[in-house]
């Protein structure tokens, strides 16, 4: 989570912690009376709806954070801005690499001009990452086709992890992919 979102929740927090105290302080829990409890019991719940807010809300944040324009050599997202794919490289490969440097953060890059006669992109594929992680360092992702890589003590190393979806701009065709190969086939 951001740093705003985890102010945000402290601060709930102490405001309860706060009228719980004031509410002893003030003598409402001598009270008998069930009211007490119900607002009680409810200021609770609210606090505990606006946490998963919260959670909810960043995690659709980082969602459409991680959504990629792709073009012929180049893709877009909205926190990299438009980039382009490194000679020899895949589009897949420069998607990872952007992917894994994404910071979340709240500043947007510009859009790139669609109708620029200068400089035209028409977007072929639109890549919904839903889950990503890349594989650690020293994995042996890849070339062995994604087979299970061991490490010198003989602990399984982490495996890259990459699960979404690829829409098609020109036919709205939306195909689900569960690694780094079907994307690859996918958007070649």
């Amino acid at each position: 989570m951001k740093k705003i979102n985890v102010v945000l929740t402290v601060v709930l927090a102490a405001v309860s912690a706060f009228l719980l105290w004031l509410w002893y302080w003030l003598g409402f829990n001598q009270v008998d009376q069930p009211l007490d409890l119900i607002v009680s019991v409810v200021w609770w719940a609210v606090i505990v709806i606006g946490v998963i807010a919260v959670v909810k809300t960043e995690q659709k944040r980082q969602h459409q954070i991680r959504t990629m324009f792709v073009a012929d050599g180049q893709f877009y997202n909205s926190e990299t801005g438009l980039r382009s794919v490194a000679p020899g490289a895949t589009a897949t490969a420069s998607i990872a690499g952007a992917l894994a440097n994404l910071e979340y953060g709240f500043s947007k890059a510009n859009e790139p001009d669609l109708k620029d006669a200068n400089n035209p992109i028409e977007y072929k594929w639109v890549v919904r990452t839903d889950k990503f992680k890349p594989a650690e360092a020293g994995s042996q992702t890849g070339a062995q086709g994604g087979a299970s890589a061991q490490s010198a003590e003989g602990q399984p190393e982490s495996q890259e992890t990459w699960e979404g979806e690829v829409v098609e701009v020109a036919t709205g065709t939306a195909k689900p992919f569960a690694s780094r190969e079907e994307l690859a086939a996918i958007i070649g």
